[in-house]
């Protein structure tokens, strides 16, 4: 008796060892034993990747990273990252100054950064790159053009503080003062408060401002009706008795370092006027009243107590400036430059040093949320987070009073000091630490200082390597590195939740970490993920339709060290940094060719495609001196050669020759097994004697049950001699002429050829 089973899918994906007995799921019926260079597409099918096209030999064959930089649909880069330099890659090629040489620019990273590059994060606001790591203050990495792109310290204007100096040291209460109130100062403490490490920070010195009024008859100068305004807060004119003429109201503008007018008024000798204007820049103004027409002229006697004038009145307060220290003079004395204006060069208690510094470290992760840009989690202060001003991204400072646009601080409140490691923004802010996950939010309302809530959703904790988001879901590596979970709101328990994603397939994990994470959503939603021996694993994930199907990918005589994906004009695209014989290489995941033309398809590793004139010789394959390669020439595979002095040599000529590492591509079947009236089969002998495969646009192949026993699938061709043969949809029955009998029977399938193969479903012919 012959029983005909149906396999599906492979949207199972790769399945433990241990999961061998596990007959009874669903995932069974899908799954496979092996998917190596197989990947699962989204409707269920398995097809061989790709190839990886070699683009360039990173900077000085140093370690590398590779970071997206995505302005907008056609303006999309691939940063890569080496110790001291960055380039840039666009459509699939590297970014070359005039001169023809790849374009580069200075960063401030050193070796040391790159041995753990997950710790590089990162955000994006149009042009601008954000970029933290926990040894360097906030960087920014700017494109002002194709050949004009700057790596800076990141220049924040204020922000953020700790508390107060002398509010956290009790006793022994200290005095600063500053040298001028703008301009490079001096500041000088009455104590030993000053290091090395606060050079390049900002520091914070606030002061009382009293209350200025002025009253006077206005000169052409002003210097009798001048006054200094806070900020948000307003100048106040009034005139009294009789005059005519004018008078004209003027601020001073900084930047111009000149008076502007703001209004001009005029009188009648019996009409008095008052007005206010408000100050709304972030730092003290100084406004003032001038004339050359203000007539006074009046009756003599008694009407000259009613002689005209005016008054100019501003109202004090607490302000705070700024200080960028750049010079560490003594433990009581630095110098620096105003970043905005002191209010005084008196002493004063209340002066606040920078949340961040070399000793207290830097922000370990930041993204935005609500039109802020968020950092968090410095060595110092693990579990907190600090907001721009809205709007306003390089600003973290505050007013006085507070306003709801102002930056703002928040701890977590969790009993452990888990450091944060990673930001998403939904409809609520998620922090994600090495403890546990946490929603924060305003409580229902925009997000200020006054309103932060902070709620604890599940402790399992992730990892350096930088989480992606697939939907309403985000998908992370667990704190020890070798799980991988997803998390999104549930309704049932009101909070945000989630699943073991490689539970089925723990054998890929075990003794193992992940180091490097991307998501690559079209064509197939697969979320990449580099394993720390440099297998490269791929998850389908489609969590609406019950897919998150493993497979994994290796690369010849290599490793993947870092991946990255980028939008694309019709798909998203894969880059990858390899390490090969101690050499790094960025490399692109060739997108799947849906031409169906055999010459089009590109299936090597580090491989390049030349097509032009007939030739017989193929150059430029330095970077495979030594190493034998596969070759796909006008769609017909040739025989394998050994790259000799950059080159191979073909014996015919050809118009299209891609050539590359050879890809060794397996699907291995699960044990079979069938349910009769008596039980299962599954330890029963058996013997698979055929089997039909549904296979679409695919050529080349073997097949059978052992490894030592495989036979070349035949291709039925009614092509010209000479034209390759086309790629075929169709369904292959296959006669297996190792079968035997066995308690386990699996179906394997390979494709060492380059090119490509597509198989939907198998069903094996059982006999028992």
């Amino acid at each position: 008796m012959a029983l005909y089973q149906l396999k599906s899918s492979f949207a199972g994906g790769e399945l433990s060892p241990s999961m061998y007995g596990r007959t009874d799921i669903a995932k069974y019926d899908s799954g496979a034993a092996t998917l190596r260079n197989f990947l699962v597409l989204r409707y269920g099918g398995a097809a061989n990747r790709p190839g990886f096209k070699f683009i360039a030999q990173t900077y000085n064959n140093k370690k590398a990273v590779l970071i997206p930089f995505m302005y907008s649909t056609d303006q999309n880069y691939i940063v890569e990252i080496t110790a001291g330099r960055c380039r840039f890659y666009k459509d699939g090629d590297i970014v070359r100054d005039d001169n023809g040489s790849p374009y580069s620019i200075d960063n401030f990273f050193v070796d040391k950064d790159l041995e753990d590059a997950a710790k590089i994060k990162y955000t994006q606001s149009a042009d601008v790159l954000f970029i933290v790591h926990p040894e360097h203050a906030p960087m920014t990495l700017t494109r002002y053009g194709e050949l004009d792109w700057r790596f800076e310290r990141m220049d924040i204007t204020g922000g953020p503080f700790d508390d107060a100096f002398n509010f956290r040291n009790a006793t022994n209460k200290v005095d600063v003062s500053a040298s001028a109130v703008s301009g490079n100062v001096t500041i000088t403490a009455t104590s030993n408060i000053f290091s090395q490490e606060d050079v390049g920070s900002l520091f914070a010195i606030t002061q009382f401002l009293p209350t200025d009024y002025k009253k006077a008859v206005p000169n052409s100068s002003g210097s009798n009706l001048q006054v200094n305004v806070l900020p948000k807060s307003s100048v106040y004119v009034e005139s009294f008795g009789f005059w005519d003429g004018s008078f004209n109201l003027e601020k001073y503008d900084e930047a111009s370092d000149k008076w502007t007018n703001i209004r001009t008024q005029s009188g009648n000798r019996s009409q008095n006027y008052n007005f206010t204007e408000e100050n709304t820049s972030e730092s003290i103004v100084s406004y003032r009243v001038t004339s050359n027409e203000f007539n006074t002229g009046v009756w003599d006697g008694e009407n000259e107590k009613q002689r005209g004038y005016i008054t100019i009145q501003s109202i004090g307060g607490d302000y705070t400036g700024y200080v960028l220290i750049t010079e560490y003079v003594s433990p009581t004395v630095v110098n620096g430059t105003v970043k905005k204006q002191l209010a005084s060069t008196s002493s004063t208690k209340d002066f606040s040093f920078a949340a961040w510094n070399d000793k207290k470290g830097y922000p370990a992760a930041t993204g935005f949320y609500e039109d802020r840009l968020i950092f968090a989690g410095t060595k110092g202060m693990p579990q907190t987070f600090w907001s721009s001003k809205t709007g306003d991204y390089y600003n973290f400072g505050v007013n006085i009073p507070a306003l709801d646009e102002d930056a703002v601080t928040g701890t977590l409140n969790g009993g452990q000091m888990n450091g944060i490691k990673a930001i998403i923004a939904f409809g609520e802010m998620i922090l994600l630490t090495s403890g546990g996950e946490y929603k924060v939010s305003g409580g229902g309302k925009p997000l200020t200082g006054s309103n932060v809530l902070s709620q604890p959703q599940e402790y399992r904790g992730v990892s350096d390597v930088n989480p992606v988001t697939v939907g309403s879901r985000i998908v992370y590596v667990q704190q020890q590195g070798n799980i991988i979970r997803d998390l999104a709101y549930s309704y049932d328990v009101d909070k945000y939740t989630g699943d073991d994603l490689n539970l089925l397939a723990a054998h890929l994990f075990e003794g193992h970490k992940i180091i490097s994470m991307t998501y690559q959503q079209i064509p197939n939603s697969i979320i990449w993920c580099v394993r720390d021996d440099g297998l490269l694993l791929g998850l389908t994930y489609l969590k609406e339709q019950d897919i998150y199907a493993w497979h994994q990918h290796s690369i010849s005589s290599g490793k993947f060290i870092n991946v990255c994906s980028i939008s694309g004009k019709t798909e998203d695209t894969l880059y990858a940094v390899i390490e090969r014989a101690g050499k790094y290489y960025v490399e692109i995941m060739s997108n799947r060719d849906k031409s169906t033309n055999v010459e089009d398809q590109f299936f090597v590793d580090s491989g390049i495609t030349y097509e032009g004139e007939p030739t017989d010789e193929i150059s430029g394959l330095e970077h495979l001196e030594g190493y034998t390669v596969a070759i796909l020439a006008d769609g017909n595979v040739l025989p394998q050669q050994t790259v000799e002095n950059g080159k191979v040599v073909l014996g015919n000529k050809y118009k299209k020759v891609h050539v590359g590492l050879p890809i060794d591509a397996e699907i291995k079947t699960l044990p079979i097994d069938f349910t009769a009236q008596d039980g299962t089969y599954l330890s029963r002998k058996k013997r698979i004697a055929s089997f039909i495969a549904m296979l679409k646009d695919s050529r080349g192949g073997v097949y059978g049950m052992r490894d030592d026993a495989l036979d070349e699938i035949k291709w039925r061709s009614n092509e010209a001699y000479g034209e390759p043969i086309a790629l075929k949809t169709e369904k292959v029955k296959i006669v297996v002429k190792s079968a035997s009998w066995s308690e386990t029977q699996q179906v394997i399938i390979k494709q060492p050829d380059p090119l490509p193969m597509t198989v939907l479903s198998l069903i094996p012919e059982i006999e028992g």
